[in-house]
Order: C-alpha cells, then structure tokens, then sequence
C-alpha cells in the first residue's frame, strides 16, 4: 500500500473503505444521518485520482454551495493543486457552466424578482389574470418536471422565453433545462461524456426529473456513476424531487452494486433509535440499520408549552442554563430546566428548528429580548444597510460599467465585491461577503472568465448557504434549511397537528415526505433534542388549539420524558378602594 493510498484509507471504517475503493460502474451508497457521507464522496474521488484518473475526468456534484466548498476544500488537502481540475459543484453550476461554454455572447442570469417583472409586463398584455409569483412557480415546474403545460400556460411561457432571449438572460432553471437541449447535439454530448468519466452524485434522493435525465445524459451507457444519498431524508418534493429516481436505481442501472454506510458518530445512541423507530412507519424507503457509535445520551424531551411564546421561551431558558445565563427567562423557567450537559456550550452549539418561516418571528423576537445572539438562515439580512437583492444589483451595475467582458482574475473579483458592499454601506467583511467571494472558483477553475460571469455565479448562492458556522450564535431555521447541519442541543418547535405534517395550506398532503422532514430535524442533534408542542398557537391569522404531531406517537416512551409547562396565570383587575 502506497503513503497516499494509506492517506485515503485511514480513519475510515469497512464500509466507508468498499466505497471508496469499488471498482468502476454503477454504484450506489445509502448513507444515512451521521456515517461519513462528504468523507466517504472525498476520499473515493482522491482514490479514483490515485489509481489514474484525471483530476478533470471526474464530476461532483451536490445541492449547496455550502457543501461544494466542504468538498473542495477537503479534497484539496488530500490532492493539492490537483484539487482545483475536479468540478465540485451544484447542478446549477454545472449547468452554468455547460451554457458558458457553448454560448457565443455574454448572457445575465435573472432573480426572481427579475422573472416577477418579467412577467408582471406580459400578463398585463395579454387575457390571461394571472398573478406574477405563481405564474413564476408553475413556469419553474414545467421545466423542472419537464412539462408542456396547458395551452393557456403555454403562450406565456412561449412570451417569456421570447423575453428572456431579448435580453440574453436565463433563469435559475434554465441552467438545467438548456444543458439538457445543447447535448441533444451528439457531437457536443459526446464531448461532455468524454470530459466527465467519473460522475459522483451527492443527495441523489433529491433531484428532480430535469436533474435526472441531464444526468442519465452524461453517464450514458457506461453507467460509470456513483450515487449517494438516504431515501429517509429526501425532504423536498415541493421543489420537484422524486424519491423514486433514489429507490429505482438498480433499475436504471441493474448491474449497480450497493454498499450502506451503518454508523452513525453523531447522535447519541437515545436519538438515533428514537428516529428510526419513526421513520420506520414509512413505506417508500431502503430497509437499513443505523448503528449509533456513541452511548445512549440523554433521553428526548417532548415539552408541551402553553404557546408560541412560551414555547420560544423554554429554549430561551434552556439554553441559558447551559450557557450560565441570569436573565428573567432562565428564573422563570428553572422547574423545568435540566442539568447541563458534560462539556461547556457555547451559542453556536445550538439551534431552533421549525416547520414554517411563519414560526420564526416570534422566536427571533424572544431570543433577541433575551439578549442570546442569533442568525435567522436564510433571511438574506446585511451587516449595516442594504439587502442581498440591492448587493447583486450593485454587481451587475458595477460590472456593466468596468466592462462585463474583460477577462478577471480572483482579486479583482473580490474588489468587485468588496467594493458593491461598501457602496451600500454593508459590512465588507462580513461572513456574507466572504461567502460571495469564496463561492467563485480560481482562475483554473470553472466558468470563471470575465466579471459578469462572476456575477452570475455569486446568484446561484441559496439562502441555505447563509448559515455562518463561525459565528458565536444560536441558529434559527426551518427543517429544510437545517438539512446537512449538526449542533449539540437541537429544539424543534411546533410537533404538532397542522405544522408536522403540514396541512395549513392546499397542495401538502404527502405524511411521508412530513415525517422524513421530522427525521432530518431530529437527527441533527447530538447530544440533546427537544421536542416542543403548543396548546395553544396563533397563525396565519388565527388562533388553534391543535394537538400533538401524530409522529410522537411513534417514538417508544422508552427512549423519551415529558415535562408540561403549565398555562400562564391570568391577571385579576382589582378595583380600587375608595377612600369615602
């Protein structure tokens, strides 16, 4: 065994070690929560360099920009240089790519509210009383599902495409469905298919039909792809993805060979046995056994809490003991506080997770009176003055005026961005800004040539990505952002009826799809994990009293303690005494 070999090798446990080391062809790895996924996917594309493929031969993609720097900076410490040939990155920035390469003239990618200007111009020419926003939703569902839409969709889909071409734009969902028209062209596709020999697909439960079939276009009949990802997590339907193409892979691929990653060195023994006897109860999933590294942990706190407040409040006061907190919420909650765990806290090691944005107000508002730090991922707010919207229009602006053509290198990148941020008054050394800088590749890497192409590439950043894992703060967010994250102590609040699963809106009525949401959300904690039910909940406009989520019903007591808040003392008026 070689110095490098043994590099790749060391640490990793035996199934880790079969797929890094499988031979080429299909191959499918299910990993669930915790057992080394990223790991796993890094050092098998170190592997495939060591036994002599080409750095540039192999393609990785994934769904964040988040976890596409993880993996390049992890590569990069077991490849070097090396490193910056392989393509790590979104199905977007592939795409990017892929029309950069084939498309003569400059081009500008739009926002949504570029495509709601859009289309607000054209349905106000037109018949058709559609609203702006949704028209921009089912336009993104045609083409991720690779629809027609009826005939009335049609022509406005036809007059904003005519749209777009006028001003040499694409939307975010083209840069999947125009690679996909390009490699009709079989010179061109077999271009591609010679440049990408070694394809790694990280979360493959979560793409969709458009992902799908650019992806059955590069792999072609080889089916030298390497598929990675957990039917039990597959949580974003809403968006298009089909936990089928997951569940179906040995049928696209019958001579595809499957290896299950089983330990998990996250979570506590408790947490993970309590998550998988609720996940259990879905149908549409890949039998398998988590097996916990770590002992049995503290068990589940299921809380049932007066309200909202209440609810926002008891994490509030949690935390605080955990921290050494004196504030008026930690007194008021002290019956119902539990020892700290082994092993001093600081605020980063927790987080609040929640079904709906809507949630988020009212725990931001308690936190904040607390004094706790907190960051809300994916609120897209600033340092100082300026929104995220304005930071790309200043881009855009300012790369118009410099000349969007001019060939770039990294440093005036950053100038560029540097300068868009001080020019609205935003901190320009905020974990914001240094996320658009790092977002954009080296000179060497891809797609990168002139300003507008960095621009471009700073718009695929997902809100998702806000997340700053070096700040010292208690993390807000909701289930689908928390995807990919862990933290010592885990609150989810609102494991109720009409929150989990969801049925406050038309359209969600998938239990399954809600009970993996759940499971993700349980199983990014460590150490502890609350669950945190209201009695009483105003939302949306109005005032319930829903019951318990049905899914905490299916965790065995054993493995659970429930504590009651009880409700608030209502204040009696006292009339005042008269004198005569």
């Amino acid at each position: 065994m070689t110095d490098i070999e043994a590099r790749i090798l060391d640490g990793l446990n035996g199934s880790q070690k079969e797929a890094v080391t499988a031979a080429d062809g299909p191959l499918m790895v299910v990993a669930g929560p915790g057992t080394g996924k990223t790991l796993t996917i890094v050092r098998r594309i170190a592997c495939l360099v060591d036994r002599g493929a080409r750095p540039e031969h192999i393609l990785a993609v994934t769904f964040t920009n988040r976890a596409a720097q993880e993996m390049r900076e992890r590569t990069a410490a077991l490849l070097g240089k090396d490193a910056t040939k392989v393509f790590i990155g979104t199905f977007h920035m592939l795409g990017l790519q892929i029309i950069r390469d084939n498309t003569p003239h400059d081009f500008i990618i739009c926002t949504r509210s570029d495509q709601v200007n859009l289309l607000t111009a054209i349905l106000q020419e037109t018949a058709h009383r559609r609203e702006a926003n949704e028209t921009a939703e089912t336009i993104s569902r045609i083409k991720n599902f690779l629809e027609d839409g009826d005939e009335d969709m049609r022509a406005v889909y036809d007059q904003y495409q005519a749209a777009l071409r006028e001003k040499k734009a694409f939307d975010l969902d083209d840069l999947i469905l125009m690679p996909i028209e390009m490699l009709r062209d079989h010179l061109l596709l077999q271009r591609y298919k010679d440049r990408f020999q070694h394809i790694i697909v990280d979360e493959y439960q979560d793409i969709n039909p458009a992902q799908y079939r650019l992806l059955r276009l590069l792999t072609g009949d080889s089916g030298n792809i390497c598929v990675v990802g957990d039917a039990d997590q597959a949580i974003y339907a809403f968006r298009g993805a089909d936990v089928t193409n997951f569940l179906s892979f040995g049928n696209d691929f019958p001579a595809a060979r499957r290896i299950t990653l089983s330990h998990n060195y996250r979570s506590a023994a408790g947490i993970i046995r309590a998550s998988d006897s609720m996940i259990c109860n879905n149908a549409r999933r890949i039998e398998r056994e988590l097996l916990p590294v770590r002992g049995k942990g503290k068990p589940i706190t299921i809380v049932s809490v007066p309200d909202e407040r209440a609810e926002a409040e008891l994490a509030v006061g949690e935390i605080e003991a955990r921290i050494g907190g004196t504030s008026h919420y930690q007194l008021m909650h002290a019956p119902h506080r539990q020892d700290s765990p082994d092993g001093a806290c600081s605020f980063s090691d927790f987080a609040v997770i929640y079904r709906t944005n809507a949630q988020a107000e009212i725990i931001e508002e308690v936190f904040q009176a607390s004094g706790i730090p907190c960051q809300v991922i994916g609120s897209r707010r600033l340092s100082g003055k300026g929104t995220y919207s304005e930071i790309i229009g200043a881009l855009k602006d300012r790369a118009a005026d410099i000349d969007p053509g001019k060939l770039v290198n990294a440093s005036s990148v950053e100038e560029l961005i540097r300068s868009a941020f001080s020019e609205l008054g935003a901190d320009d050394n905020s974990f914001l800004c240094r996320l658009l800088i790092n977002i954009i590749p080296h000179n060497d890497g891809p797609g990168i040539q002139t300003l507008l192409d960095a621009v471009n590439m700073v718009q695929l950043l997902l809100p998702s990505d806000d997340f700053d894992p070096g700040a010292d703060s208690v993390a807000l967010m909701t289930l689908h952002m928390a995807k990919g994250l862990e933290f010592k102590v885990v609150f989810i609040a609102g494991v109720e009826e009409g929150l989990m699963p969801y049925s406050c809106r038309e359209g969600y009525g998938d239990g399954e799809e809600e009970r993996r949401l759940l499971y993700v959300g349980m199983t990014r904690a460590k150490e502890e994990l609350f669950l945190l039910h209201a009695r009483s909940r105003f939302l949306y406009g109005k005032r319930t009293t829903p019951q318990p989520s049905p899914f905490v019903r299916e965790i065995p007591g054993a493995f659970t303690q429930t504590i009651t808040v009880p409700d608030r003392a209502k204040r009696r008026h006292q009339k005042q005494m008269k004198l005569f």
